[in-house]
């Protein structure tokens, strides 16, 4: 893939008609140098407009390819990941993500188009991997990209960091965002040339909440992306371009089983 000029991922809003989109963009020097949440498509597009530059990675936390004729709700991507991370079926994205992904294809200046990839990403599953290689002891040397087999059949969807978003009580939620909070601060070494806003002296209610939780996960889905350009080997694009796939982060272990239930697993780079 090479070293991108920026990493562009976008935490997008399932429905057409929202204002749920949310970006971070990073620096392959770990910085995060702009953070926006509740976005209209119009404002996607305008903002891409502005920011995309020659060879960037854009990163959409949404399905994309393999939606069309579902004849499941989920993809073979998602029926193997299913049984090591909770995630939602395909179909309740329909063709979101395909058509989003045109739409901001069509943004980007001819002249870079061709230098741009855009990857599908899931923040959550982003996540729970550094949650648990944190966990084990094992945080960095995935940062320092030492190869590894660290986890095992616990990693299932069960073992997961507190939910910051989804059917829960403000008091759980605000309890996951802060964990998640100090984690994108205090973890992964992450600069944050815009401040992340911090969820500890807060006084909102659940939508203002919701729009912050976009914002953190779209920051998760530059950590994926940073690690992909740098040429992490933790780095894994996992299913094919004709049926779904997914920028994520895998172990040795995590690899090999998804490898044994057919998903093909191929570095990004």
């Amino acid at each position: 893939m090479g070293l991108a000029v920026n990493i562009i991922s976008i935490d997008v809003g399932w429905k057409g008609e929202t204002k749920r989109n949310a970006v971070a963009i990073a620096t392959p020097r770990k910085q995060i140098a702009f953070l926006a949440s509740g976005l209209g498509d119009s404002d996607l597009i305008n903002l891409m407009r502005e920011r995309i530059e020659f060879k960037s990675l854009v990163l959409l936390d949404v399905p994309i390819e393999g939606c069309h004729n579902l004849c499941e709700p989920q993809r073979p991507v998602e029926s193997t990941l299913q049984h090591y991370i909770s995630l939602y079926p395909a179909s309740m994205a329909g063709v979101r993500g395909i058509e989003l992904k045109k739409k901001l294809l069509q943004a980007i200046p001819e002249s870079i188009r061709n230098s741009v990839v855009i990857q599908e990403i899931y923040p959550h599953a982003v996540y729970k991997f550094l949650w648990v290689a944190n966990q084990k002891g094992k945080l960095n040397s995935v940062q320092l990209g030492r190869w590894e087999r660290f986890l095992d059949e616990n990693f299932t969807p069960s073992v997961s960091p507190p939910k910051y978003k989804g059917n829960i009580t403000p008091e759980k939620r605000l309890v996951g965002m802060r964990e998640l909070y100090d984690f994108l601060t205090q973890n992964l070494d992450l600069r944050f040339s815009q401040s992340l806003y911090s969820p500890y002296n807060i006084s909102a209610g659940r939508s203002r909440l919701e729009l912050l939780a976009d914002q953190y996960d779209a920051c998760l889905g530059a950590v994926v992306g940073l690690y992909c350009v740098t040429g992490n080997p933790y780095a894994w694009l996992a299913g094919d371009e004709s049926h779904g796939e997914i920028l994520i982060l895998a172990d040795i272990w995590l690899k090999e089983q998804l490898e044994a239930c057919g998903t093909t697993m191929k570095h990004p780079y």
